[in-house]
């Protein structure tokens, strides 16, 4: 019965670690999302995609070590304070205008009206 408990027990707790891994992308299936989406809508050339490329990998990494560092003090068991979570919310708003920023520095103006119209919504969580 023990032996049976344990063996119940333990394959919660794999299938429970997979799903909830399994739920989240690496940063290189966001950015070729977000590539497939730009392919899609504004077809860029080659030198363009390639910095498009560089821009949202450096957005999702640091985006991850951000997102890790709010889930290790989590499991820390410390308590947010709305100071912590203001510092935090500006320094997500500081990820997407540094995105933003260089974003226009490599797309024309109605190319970047259309990421931020279609692409943009598009990749955001449902």
């Amino acid at each position: 019965m023990r032996v049976r408990l344990m063996l119940i027990m333990s394959l919660f707790v794999i299938l429970s670690s997979f799903i909830s891994a399994h739920g989240q992308k690496s940063v290189s299936e966001k950015v070729s999302n977000a590539l497939a989406k730009f392919d899609a809508v504004i077809k860029p050339d080659k030198a363009k995609r390639s910095s498009i490329e560089t821009i949202f990998t450096d957005f999702y990494t640091a985006h991850e070590k951000l997102r890790s560092n709010i889930q290790g003090a989590a499991s820390d068991n410390r308590q947010p304070l709305q100071q912590d979570y203001q510092s935090i919310r500006k320094q997500n708003e500081s990820l997407f205008a540094d995105r933003d920023n260089r974003l226009k520095k490599v797309l024309s103006t109605e190319e970047f009206k259309k990421w931020k119209d279609e692409i943009e919504p598009s990749l955001r969580k449902k």
